[in-house]
């Protein structure tokens, strides 16, 4: 009985992740090379606890469901990050799991000043020359150029050239369009969905298999409707978005129809009209607060398809949750209690719900 139970385990967690080789897109869906639609279920991981091997962490992550990691860098780290990113690669591929790496921003974090590197304050993806104030608005002096972006990006494209564990690269974490910050096809040196073509062909040129991943500024992806990113190799592209409830992100609709009438508005209708594929790069909570339980009762069945139009045959929305461990005192406070080993129940019951629906036989 013990032995049948494992084998029904192991062939459950099987089912969860993603099939072997390089990813695609299809209208609203991303494929597998025999044209099976699939789902991220990914999980963020940004603070790496190397007290617990690398390898039972992501066996775990495994285990309860998720298929991939989103994993950031930063571009004045980028030296020390990429042995990092290594070694996330490598336990990632001993539990079957896919790699997503996000460039975060160009400046490690300091403190409140700088949002302790969660987002760049001043919305751009750079922070010195022509477009920029030379700082990177939160108090740091720049380092990175919009050549230097380029080159760092090149740099981490021929480093996992060829490594099918790595699946995609979503080029930039939380650009915002307020005034002086990020703009959507003007032409000027703060045009992202400019940056968003010159990084995405040179990384094409390095490695054609990779999803390129692009986050219109705020979130918004109606400027794509007449305006959207264009690439050498077609079949590649994913739009992404964050969701977070009010509580983290203080936006001031967070459940219920006004929160599906705004995702329809701002991100859906991409999925809807069959156009591309969207990711929620980043979606989370502590889920201890009843508008945090609202905002979940209404985004998880809308990304399962209640509200949005999936293909027959197709699959959900792509996530990942934010964010992995045992991190108390944040919020999100991690998906792990304090043995690192146990799963917070409250976020498990909506993580669970996200998961990848299991793949037609080849």
């Amino acid at each position: 009985m013990i032995g049948w139970f494992v084998l029904t385990a192991a062939a459950a967690r099987a089912q969860t992740l993603l099939p072997d080789g390089a990813l695609s897109t299809q209208g609203s869906q991303i494929i597998d090379h025999d044209g099976r639609a699939v789902r991220l279920a990914c999980i963020g991981w940004n603070q790496v606890n190397r007290a617990i091997p690398l390898a039972e962490q992501t066996r775990l992550m495994a285990a309860n469901g998720f298929n991939c990691i989103r994993f950031p860098w930063v571009n004045a780290t980028l030296e020390h990050d990429l042995p990092v990113m290594d070694s996330i690669v490598a336990a990632a591929k001993s539990a079957g799991l896919r790699v997503v790496f996000d460039n975060h921003t160009n400046e490690p974090g300091h403190g409140e000043r700088d949002n302790w590197g969660a987002q760049q304050k001043n919305g751009l993806w750079f922070d010195l020359g022509e477009g920029s104030n030379d700082t990177d608005g939160g108090g740091n002096p720049g380092t990175t150029t919009n050549a230097k972006f380029l080159a760092d990006w090149q740099t981490v494209a021929r480093h996992f050239a060829g490594d099918q564990t790595v699946i995609g690269y979503d080029l930039r974490n939380e650009p915002l369009n307020y005034p002086g910050m990020s703009e959507w096809g003007t032409g000027s040196p703060r045009d992202i969905r400019l940056m968003y073509m010159r990084v995405g062909a040179a990384i094409q040129a390095i490695d054609p298999d990779k999803l390129i991943i692009v986050e219109p500024p705020s979130g918004d992806c109606r400027v794509v409707r007449t305006q959207p990113v264009t690439l050498p190799v077609a079949h590649k592209l994913v739009y992404s978005v964050h969701e977070y409830p009010t509580e983290i992100s203080a936006e001031k609709v967070d459940s219920g129809p006004d929160l599906v009438r705004r995702m329809t508005e701002r991100w859906g209708w991409l999925i809807n009209e069959d156009i591309a594929p969207v990711f929620i790069g980043e979606m989370g909570s502590s889920m201890r607060s009843r508008g945090s339980r609202a905002w979940a009762d209404t985004l998880v069945p809308y990304l399962n398809g209640k509200g949005l139009t999936i293909p027959e045959g197709g699959q959900g929305v792509s996530t990942d949750w934010w964010a992995w461990g045992y991190l108390p005192g944040q919020n999100p406070d991690g998906t792990l209690e304090k043995d690192w080993k146990t799963p917070r129940p409250r976020q498990l019951a909506v993580y669970a719900r996200l998961r990848q629906k299991p793949l037609p036989a080849r």
